[in-house]
């Protein structure tokens, strides 16, 4: 049975498998003195929001992080390219959303390189961030990022936004949970994270939390540890 840790690297709190030998780690949150939150969306099913998303996350003058897979790139490659343009942080989410754990190491390669060919193709970027699907993840899935230069993230605060009902839920389950250097995970398939959207970044600010991309809130915190 598989045991988890936490352990600090740099300014970083990761959480490391004690199954396998690894040096790699995975970022679920980033200790910072300052109010800073990361939002991040998955994106792999057949809904997409994108534009109105960029739309809420420009009028409140706020970053975010979109983890994509290889395919949903491919479907919504126009959704990508609106991403990319905005200024906003794109991550491989896998080539398909899958269980990559279960594949072979070859394998394994394969669909991340996959997911990182079609993102340059479209962005002209290769993503240095990368997160599991499903949050699954074992010491081989993260040596192999490491290899291709991703670091992996997770979130520590998971809105339930697939299983809440309510625009209000989302919101509460969000704001309960928040502190400084949390990473938030969102998801491109609930019509209800649109609506749910505005009052949470309204929210947030009002609790004078300033919204950045998950690389954004890595950088000021190691900026701040070497002052």
């Amino acid at each position: 049975m598989c045991l988890l840790c936490s352990v600090r690297f740099g300014s970083c709190i990761f959480r490391k498998r004690n199954s396998g030998s690894t040096n790699s780690l995975c970022i679920y949150s980033v200790p910072t003195p300052d109010k800073q939150v990361a939002l991040t969306f998955d994106c792999a099913w057949d809904i997409d929001h994108t534009e109105e998303y960029i739309d809420i996350l420009q009028k409140y003058q706020v970053e975010a992080t979109f983890f994509v897979t290889g395919v949903w790139a491919e479907k919504y490659t126009n959704a990508v390219k609106q991403i990319s343009e905005a200024g906003y942080e794109i991550g491989n989410l896998g080539n398909t959303y899958e269980r990559i754990p279960q594949l072979s190491q070859a394998d394994m390669m394969s669909n991340l390189m996959q997911c990182n060919e079609t993102l340059k193709k479209i962005t002209g970027k290769t993503p240095v961030l990368f997160r599991p699907p499903y949050g699954d993840y074992n010491a081989l899935l993260l040596d192999t990022a490491n290899t291709l230069e991703m670091q992996a993230v997770q979130w520590d605060i998971d809105s339930f936004d697939q299983h809440n009902t309510t625009v209000q839920g989302i919101a509460d389950k969000v704001m309960e949970e928040a502190k400084s250097g949390s990473i938030i995970l969102l998801h491109n398939r609930s019509d209800l994270t649109l609506e749910a959207l505005p009052y949470m970044i309204e929210t947030l600010q009002s609790e004078g939390y300033e919204i950045v991309s998950v690389s954004q809130l890595m950088r000021n915190a190691s900026e701040m540890q070497s002052e």
